[in-house]
């Protein structure tokens, strides 16, 4: 649940429990360059950027190659003491934040920062980890190249965090998560050993996928300093379009039409319901782009690396057909880049605008996408009928599967009495995408939010494997304590 460590004291820091000269040691690695001493400067990385999370720490470093990450981590190693990785402390589950006790070391990848190398032949870039994601789209883009991982935080969040985390966006229906986007991988160790991946090969079948295990494990096995990506080509054609439709069933077979009539040429789908544009219309300059009010809507986009693709005429003929088939009822196709780009702001507004509805009990779900409609349906009729005057706010990357299923408090309720229901809530809202053979956690990861949403989903049989790859990795128990897996 969204809430759970909203209320939670900020911790006191505890610089006794770590010696000082551990301590000296961890400064002389880094230099004065690479420490962060002042108060107000400190708090910045110690608390996420919800303010939902507060740690303390005796030390914030700034590492700046991967030989200080080593040097770093073989100190930590040998001392037992806690290292929690962060790179632009975008977390949404507490992944990125030390604990209360001041018992662990910051670690903050933001100066290692470099583009090392880009091989457009080979459609491919080398990246340090704290290279801020909007950055490495535009490294792409300079090279005449497109790197597709694309979300709201990509000025602030970092490579490394992305792939981490295995941050998801807007494009994953057409490029996939961002350990699909991943070759290589360069790797600093729990015990201060750094295995170098860095490989840009698309073939190498020469036993186990080990950056697979690094990707999406919260710096809970080791610290991604560097990677090769994958580069696409810059796309040269775009129709976008908002699609109006008669329910939340027709959203599936919508997408499916639309890829079935542009060759596969859909990058986006993002669905919004009718509660979405109100809260925008209310809160936001960005006001309904329809005439009539309909409740389904999905944001639609279409990308070629043909300059000829033609994509405004095929967006026209197969919304015509989406009409005789009645899967869309209305549609407004952007004529310009401005208006695309309008139409794009509402969806990427929408998080932030709905923060005016007051508290909220958030889930970032999937389910196969044929059953999202049923999931919106069940969960919302749950919600409904166990808090008077919720307000359902229900969108997101519908083309993957993934939806953001927020559950706002009634208008006037007290927030303390509606967020004591947010365990209950949470519990049935994961439990439909349970049975609908979904996940409880799309792209958010797990952190410290979920964990014991993790023990309660995943079988046995996972958690064990889970927990013998950490014990093995991680013998002492220094990678990020305390997130993603128990080790009891």
């Amino acid at each position: 649940m969204l809430y759970r460590c909203q209320y939670h004291a900020r911790a006191t820091m505890n610089d006794s429990a770590i010696s000082s000269d551990t301590l000296e040691r961890l400064r002389a690695i880094v230099g004065p360059a690479g420490l962060v001493d002042e108060p107000a400067a400190r708090a910045a990385y110690l608390n996420d950027w919800r303010d939902l999370f507060h740690g303390a720490s005796p030390l914030v470093l700034r590492p700046a190659s991967t030989a200080e990450v080593a040097a770093i981590v073989a100190v930590c190693n040998e001392a037992r003491i806690g290292i929690v990785p962060q790179g632009g402390n975008t977390s949404l589950v507490g992944g990125s934040v030390p604990g209360a006790a001041g018992d662990e070391i910051l670690l903050s990848l933001s100066r290692m920062n470099r583009v090392r190398h880009v091989d457009p032949i080979n459609y491919t870039m080398t990246v340090e980890a704290g290279c801020i994601l909007a950055e490495v789209q535009r490294a792409a883009r300079d090279a005449g190249r497109m790197f597709p991982l694309s979300l709201a935080a990509e000025g602030s969040c970092q490579i490394g965090g992305n792939l981490s985390t295995n941050a998801g966006g807007t494009a994953v229906l057409r490029y996939g998560n961002a350990r699909e986007l991943v070759l290589g991988l360069e790797v600093v160790l729990a015990d201060g050993s750094v295995w170098n991946g860095l490989r840009g090969l698309r073939k190498d079948n020469t036993g186990y996928d080990l950056k697979q295990l690094f990707l999406g494990a919260e710096g809970s096995l080791g610290v991604v300093t560097a990677a090769v990506l994958k580069l696409f080509p810059a796309p040269t054609d775009t129709a976008t379009a908002m699609v109006a439709m008669p329910s939340v069933e027709a959203a599936p077979m919508l997408l499916a039409a639309l890829r079935e009539a542009s060759g596969d040429a859909v990058s986006t789908f993002e669905y919004m319901h009718r509660a979405c544009l109100d809260i925008l219309e209310a809160h936001t300059d960005l006001g309904d782009p329809f005439d009539a009010r309909y409740e389904h809507y999905a944001l639609v986009e279409l990308t070629s690396s043909r300059p000829d693709a033609g994509l405004g005429a095929l967006m026209e003929t197969a919304l015509a057909h989406a009409f005789e088939q009645g899967i869309a009822v209305d549609a407004v196709i952007a004529s310009s880049g401005a208006q695309a780009e309008r139409l794009w702001r509402m969806r990427e507004t929408l998080p932030e605008a709905q923060k005016n509805l007051g508290a909220g009990i958030k889930h970032d779900v999937s389910v196969p996408l044929s059953k999202v409609p049923e999931f919106i349906v069940r969960a919302t009729e749950y919600c409904e009928r166990t808090v008077e005057g919720v307000r359902v706010v229900a969108f997101g990357h519908i083309g993957d599967g993934n939806v953001h299923f927020n559950v706002m408090q009634p208008v006037g309720a007290d927030v303390t009495t509606f967020i004591s229901r947010g365990g209950e809530i949470t519990s049935r809202v994961h439990d439909i995408a349970a049975e609908l053979d979904g996940s409880f956690s799309a792209e958010h990861g797990i952190g410290v939010l979920k964990i014991h949403e993790l023990e309660r989903y995943k079988s046995p049989v996972e958690l064990d494997l889970m927990r013998a790859l950490k014990r093995t990795l991680d013998p002492n128990n220094i990678m990020n304590p305390g997130k993603v897996i128990n080790q009891s």
